[in-house]
C-alpha cells in the first residue's frame, strides 16, 4: 500500500511540476484566464490524486482493522494471559539486550 502513496504522492508533484513548467513558458501576453485555465488544471489532478489517496488510506484501515480484530479478540476474552505473555516477552526481551552490551 505504501507504493500506491508513493506513487499518488509523484503524480501530485508531476501535476503541479507541468503547471509550472506551462506557466514559465506561457507567452508575457497570456491573459488570466489562460492562467486560470493551467493552475485549474493542475488543481483538477491533484483533487483527482487526492481521491485515489483517500482510496488507498481507507483500504489501508480496513486491512489493519481485518488484521488487528482477532487479536483484540483474544486479548479481550483473556485479558491475564494476555499481561502474562506480554510480562513473558518483555523479560526475555531485556535479557537479551542486557547480554548485548
Amino acid at each position: 500500500m505504501a507504493e500506491g502513496t508513493d506513487q499518488i504522492k509523484l503524480q501530485t508533484a508531476d501535476a503541479l511540476e507541468e503547471a509550472a513548467r506551462k506557466l514559465r513558458n506561457a507567452e508575457i501576453s497570456l491573459n488570466s484566464e489562460e492562467v486560470q485555465n493551467i493552475l485549474h488544471g493542475a488543481q483538477d489532478k491533484i483533487d483527482q490524486y487526492r481521491e485515489e489517496l483517500g482510496v488507498k488510506y481507507h483500504e489501508m484501515e480496513m486491512e489493519y482493522e481485518r488484521q488487528v480484530e482477532p487479536i483484540e479478540n483474544i486479548i479481550c476474552e483473556h485479558p491475564i494471559p494476555a499481561v502474562l505473555v506480554a510480562i513473558g516477552f518483555g523479560f526475555l526481551f531485556g535479557m537479551l539486550i542486557s547480554r548485548h552490551d
